[in-house]
This record gives C-alpha cells, sequence and structure tokens, in this order.
C-alpha cells in the first residue's frame, strides 16, 4: 500500500504541467494591411490569413509561461510569451488568424513556425524550429539555424539562410536568394527571374525554367551542383570548378585551364542566349542536365 502511495503520488506530480497550462482564446482589432509580430521560445506558431480586419489568438501556454502579452492598436501589434529563466515547461502552442495582407513577423528559438495564406510581407527567425510557408507572400525572409525551412510558392523577392538546415523550395519564382553553410539546398519547378545560390558543403539541386535576360549564380566550395533545364533553353553558361569534375548535357567538353592544376571549365551558349548561367565549385562535382 505504501508502494501504491508513492507511484501515486509521483504520477500525480508528473500531470501537473498538463494540469497547469492554459488556454489562449483572445481577438484584438487590426487593419487589413496592419502588422502582427509574435515571439515564442519553444513549442509552434501557426499564422493563417483570413479576410477579417482582426487577430484571433487561440492555443496553450506552456506551466511555467508568465503571460501571453498583447501589445499595441489595430495598426501594430505585438505578442510576446513572457517565459522566466530557467524554468522547463515552456512549451506554447499559438495559432493566430490575421487579416491575409497583413505583414508578419515571428520570432523564436526552437518554436516551429508555419505561415498559411498570407500575402502581406513575412520574416520568420528561429534557431532550432523549422519553418513553413505556403501562400505567396509579397516578401519573403527567413532565417534558422539548424531548423529546415521549406516554401511551398517563393515570393516576389525572397531571402533564405540557414546554417545546418535543408532549403526547400518547391515552386520557384520571383528573385531568390538562399544560402547556407552544410545544409543542401533545393529549388524545383517554376520560373526565377534570377537567383543567387551559395553552400560551402550542402550539394545544391536546381531543376526550373530560365527567365531570358536573368541572373543565375551557383556557388559552392565542396557540395556538389545539379542544375537540370529544359533541353531547349536559351542561356550562356559559364561553369568552373578547381578540382571537382564537370559533367554536362549540354555545349562542348569541359576544358582544364593548366597543365599544372586540376581546375576545369566549361563555357558556352545554349539556344538564342538570353539568361547568365554562373557555376562555380571548389571541389563539389557540377552536373547541367537537361529534361
Amino acid at each position: 500500500m505504501r508502494k501504491l502511495a508513492v507511484w501515486a503520488a509521483m504520477a500525480l506530480l508528473a500531470a501537473v504541467p498538463a494540469w497547469a497550462q492554459r488556454d489562449v482564446n483572445e481577438t484584438r482589432p487590426l487593419s487589413m494591411t496592419g502588422s502582427v509580430s509574435v515571439s515564442n521560445t519553444e513549442g509552434s506558431v501557426k499564422v493563417i490569413g483570413w479576410s477579417n480586419a482582426q487577430v484571433e489568438i487561440t492555443g496553450t501556454l506552456g506551466a511555467d509561461v508568465e503571460e501571453l502579452e498583447i501589445d499595441g492598436d489595430s495598426a501594430e501589434l505585438r505578442i510576446e510569451v513572457k517565459a522566466p529563466g530557467h524554468r522547463e515547461w515552456l512549451e506554447t502552442d499559438l495559432v493566430l488568424r490575421v487579416p491575409v495582407s497583413a505583414s508578419v513577423e515571428v520570432e523564436s528559438v526552437s518554436a516551429n513556425i508555419e505561415v498559411e495564406g498570407v500575402t502581406g510581407s513575412v520574416e520568420l527567425e528561429s534557431v532550432s524550429g523549422w519553418a513553413r510557408i505556403s501562400g505567396r507572400p509579397a516578401e519573403l525572409a527567413v532565417e534558422t539555424v539548424s531548423g529546415d525551412i521549406t516554401v511551398a510558392e517563393s515570393a516576389p523577392r525572397t531571402d533564405l539562410e540557414s546554417v545546418s538546415g535543408a532549403i526547400t523550395v518547391q515552386q520557384a519564382a520571383g528573385r531568390l536568394s538562399a544560402e547556407s553553410v552544410s545544409g543542401a539546398i533545393r529549388v524545383e519547378g517554376g520560373l526565377l527571374e534570377s537567383a543567387s545560390i551559395e553552400t560551402v558543403s550542402g550539394d545544391i539541386s536546381y531543376s526550373g525554367d530560365l527567365g531570358r535576360g536573368g541572373s543565375y549564380q551557383f556557388e559552392s566550395m565542396s557540395g556538389g551542383v545539379t542544375i537540370t533545364v529544359p533541353s531547349d533553353v536559351s542561356a550562356g553558361f559559364d561553369v568552373t570548378t578547381f578540382s571537382g569534375d564537370i559533367d554536362s548535357d549540354l555545349g562542348p567538353k569541359p576544358r582544364h585551364t593548366s597543365k599544372y592544376t586540376p581546375e576545369q571549365e566549361l563555357e558556352f551558349v545554349a539556344g538564342a542566349g538570353g539568361a547568365e548561367v554562373t557555376v562555380e565549385s571548389f571541389s563539389g562535382q557540377v552536373k547541367i542536365r537537361t529534361r
């Protein structure tokens, strides 16, 4: 009986954090072109665009969270999860419905961030949480350290940065800048006006159409670069690698630029030209494929 009592007490203590979680159900006015910023240390933040001129905030606060602070007015709203240091139960899950054309900014440490159907500008920052964006914001900027970034459709201007997280753009459009240290970068589908894609050791994979007159730059230190374009592409290609191989379905065979180094170079114009594609790699292999 004594052991049973101890186990029961332990079970009750373990359940306290769940009991101590508090539900959130708040509504604030916000103009259709207003801005909303959210700060949440850990857990999740989901932002959904809707047609109402207000922000609806639902979800649960972690047991050790002090409060959900909501400041501002109908032009600018600030939402912050106030969390004291050295506490364990801070995991807070928030769902926000915001005016579809509002500007959105979210900051987190380990919270995952998801944005759906927002057509205003979107700016997201996270250390270890992932970020997923669907819909097409007017502008998009995302930064993570180790969290993955997934974009269903890029904005007219998109800036993506990660240290070790993977970056994926599933339907490319507009102007794209993507940088990673060790995470892979994958861009597929659509038509980009221009692109600047850089990694240190992560692989780069690009598959899409090239806009006439657009500039497309790919750079990697040791990661491989694979570019897949239509077989009737019109573009100029300038590819160089110091110690990696060049394998292309288009143009002549690559040539060695020096008998003393393994450096290779491939330069040619496909079709009528127009777009400019530049690829630089130190030791990674470069592949140009047609579809």
